[in-house]
């Protein structure tokens, strides 16, 4: 299923390199492929950053379509401002990333500045709004970057040219990388890769409420005071019901701090809660059930060390929630 976002949510979870734009280089041939691992970069793309929930158009069905993977068009409506579609990133050189060097390609995701390109005749502005988490991405090693590059040189082309964004020119202002996000309060190498894969599967994004308010709607990232506390709605299939962001620190009343390790792993990689309620889409369990179990372990004692925040969040209001 996909959604569109509402005024608190202008931004997917665990979605991932969201809205980069499509170039096409003067020689219109591809460059030299990356050096980076293909196999553990399209474990990044897959099951960590979950690139495809982003960058792949749902028929009717909310399946994929596969005529479409990685193609982009999904849209993303922001209130007040327009609407956003995400970007072709297979390696059609005309319509997709095929043209664009490594580094382009990882600057793009990393700082959320793109080529600048035309679509049928416009020039698309180089600044990527940041419904695509790149403020999240910065974080990204040097060794991942270059892996999902390599992963991203292998997809099919697919000659399909999303429709151009309706946001303003004003509003494409780049935001820095995310600042404060804490430690575990025990700091090891467990905990610190746990923390490394909250941020780059964007588990913030969606977890964490912006920081923009009404009285300063171009505030950039999240609100660090209410860090992964939960909160932040998103519409679903049906018209007026709304699924809320769970709050997954340690805070006993409110969020996960009364759950078993094995059931904080059950939530995240197999869709089930402590009391074994099915969690609805855009929680990307399926993607996420597809991680190492060390890498789940790791997020799970991250999440057991961050700050408890007691912050209630409302229920759900679907009924309408698919769990194979």
């Amino acid at each position: 299923m996909r959604r569109t976002l509402t005024s608190y949510a202008i931004a997917a979870c665990a979605v991932a390199l969201c809205a980069l734009a499509a170039c096409k280089s003067d020689s219109g041939t591809n460059p030299p492929t990356t050096t980076g691992d293909k196999t553990h970069g399209e474990y990044l793309v897959k099951n960590v950053a979950v690139c495809g929930d982003c960058h792949t158009q749902r028929g009717v069905t909310g399946l994929p379509i596969d005529s479409l993977n990685m193609a982009g068009g999904v849209a993303f409506s922001i209130p007040n401002l327009g609407t956003v579609y995400s970007r072709n990133l297979t390696s059609d050189s005309t319509h997709g990333i095929g043209a664009w060097t490594d580094q382009q390609i990882i600057t793009a995701f990393r700082t959320g500045i793109a080529p600048m390109h035309m679509h049928n005749g416009v020039a698309m502005d180089s600044v990527l709004f940041p419904v695509m988490p790149y403020w999240l991405y910065g974080y990204l090693t040097d060794s991942d970057a270059k892996d999902i590059v390599a992963y991203l040189r292998t997809l099919k082309a697919v000659s399909y040219d999303p429709p151009m964004d309706t946001i303003p020119a004003a509003a494409r202002v780049t935001w820095p990388k995310q600042a404060g996000i804490p430690d575990a309060t025990t700091n090891d190498a467990t905990t610190q890769r746990g923390k490394y894969l909250v941020t780059v599967a964007a588990c913030i994004d969606c977890h964490t409420i912006p920081a923009a308010t009404t009285t300063n709607p171009f505030a950039s990232g999240v609100n660090m005071s209410l860090f992964l506390a939960g909160g932040r709605p998103f519409e679903t299939i049906e018209p007026g019901k709304l699924i809320m962001s769970k709050n997954i620190t340690p805070d006993v009343a409110t969020g996960i701090g009364s759950w078993t390790s094995s059931q904080i792993d059950s939530a995240f990689a197999f869709g089930w809660d402590d009391q074994h309620r099915a969690l609805c889409p855009p929680m990307p369990w399926e993607a996420f059930n597809g991680m190492t179990s060390t890498d789940r372990a790791a997020i799970v004692a991250y999440l057991r060390g961050i700050p408890a925040v007691s912050n209630t969040v409302p229920e759900d209001t679907t009924l309408h929630c698919p769990h194979p």
